[in-house]
């Protein structure tokens, strides 16, 4: 992050300090600086972060996708807004960069734990394949949505995918 001070502001107050300010109005404010508790990433492990992130893939895959102009990520600002204009609180499940890796490596690690999770998601595999083909009677029928979803894509998008998930595999299998 920038060591520069920034303050953000809600949209319609942005708009209402850009019109005082284009009216000649010299507008004057407040704010409290509030204790920041989130941990900052040093630059050695961002720098690695990084490579990781390219070496796998993920960063080559986002990349090209930005390439053709592709919003990535807007879903979740339209759930957000969507979620606000009826009163549903939100809440930020996703896990950020300093607890990514560590999580994974756990995940990855061959411990009783995860043997035994693994095996039984591999026992239940034929259990979800017929949920999935075959969804029980008030259950979201997933093959269809993903199938509604997938031709609402732009032809563009569907490009961009297919470019990107190429680019990012052959760099991983190189």
């Amino acid at each position: 992050f920038p060591r520069v001070p920034v303050l953000l502001l809600p949209e319609p107050q942005g708009k209402e300090l850009l019109e005082a300010c284009k009216a000649g109005v010299r507008p004057t404010g407040e704010f409290e600086v509030m204790p920041d508790s989130y941990p900052r990433r040093t630059l050695r492990r961002r720098l690695c972060q990084a490579s990781a992130l390219m070496c796998s893939g993920i960063g080559i895959l986002y990349g090209v996708i930005q390439c053709f102009a592709v919003e990535v990520g807007g879903e979740f600002f339209a759930a957000e807004d969507a979620a606000k204009a009826q009163g549903i609180p939100c809440e930020c499940i996703d896990v950020d960069m300093n607890r990514f890796w560590s999580r994974l490596a756990a995940a990855l690690a061959p411990w009783p734990r995860n043997l035994g999770n693994s095996l039984t998601a591999w026992l239940a595999l034929p259990r979800i394949m017929a949920q999935f083909l075959f969804p029980p009677p008030g259950n979201v029928d997933t093959l269809g949505s993903a199938l509604l979803h997938g031709l609402s894509l732009s032809l563009r998008t569907w490009v961009a995918f297919l470019i990107a998930g190429n680019v990012a595999g052959f760099v991983t299998s190189w």
